[in-house]
């Protein structure tokens, strides 16, 4: 019987899908550029440094963001300092609103199983984001605070020790199946992919929406 729930946050229970647009916002006022266009080139550098991360020795996102601003600088001339636009765009980050289902995660609380939030996002944002508590939860765990990012095994046997279960008795839930699902099931978790977003891929346990974690459980 499944007693814990380990959910992914950024693209899971908050909603992402346009990570950089606000930042964008921001940018396209200094310089007069789309902010359309912007986010768009904002993404891609993005992708450049944050491109398999999560499998490099442990460093804080902030450091790939100083390398992301510093590249976005020098082509768009920009007048700020790295840090002031990372800073800026961690306020948005902290702004971006949850899903509408999250209203599932009191449910699941009623039911007396505890969850697990596991992100590998920075502390910066993540805490002062969950600080009115948007949605019930018992674990906070970033890899921040454990320097440790999905999908490396010892932050998922790390949250589980907090939660003080063991892996038949919980799953886990994410939006990117590169470092949520392979990692939750290299570990041994049942590891469920909410599609929040275009994917093409094919997984069997996949949900769209909270509310289908109904079927799990009594895996």
């Amino acid at each position: 019987m499944i007693k814990g729930i380990i959910f992914d946050l950024y693209g899971t229970l908050i909603n992402a899908n346009h990570l950089f647009l606000p930042i964008a916002e921001i940018i396209s006022k200094e310089i007069n550029i789309p902010a359309i266009d912007l986010e768009k080139t904002i993404r891609n550098v993005y992708n450049k440094y944050f491109n398999s991360y999560h499998l490099k020795p442990f460093k804080p996102e902030r450091e790939y963001y100083n390398l992301m601003f510093k590249e976005l600088k020098k082509f768009y001339k920009l007048e700020n300092s790295e840090e002031w636009y990372i800073n800026q765009m961690y306020k948005t980050f902290i702004e971006l609103k949850p899903y509408d289902d999250v209203e599932f995660l009191k449910t699941i609380k009623k039911a007396k199983i505890k969850i697990a939030i596991l992100s590998n996002a920075d502390d910066d944002f993540v805490i002062p984001a969950l600080k009115n508590k948007p949605f019930p939860f018992d674990f906070l765990i970033t890899s921040y605070s454990v320097k440790m990012y999905k999908p490396d095994p010892k932050i998922f046997e790390y949250t589980l020790n907090k939660m003080n279960l063991q892996k038949n008795e919980v799953i886990f839930v994410g939006d990117n199946y590169n470092v949520d699902i392979v990692g939750g099931n290299n570990f041994g978790i049942k590891s469920i992919l909410i599609k929040r977003w275009n994917q093409n891929i094919t997984y069997s346990d996949s949900i769209y929406v909270l509310k289908e974690l109904y079927k799990y459980l009594k895996y």
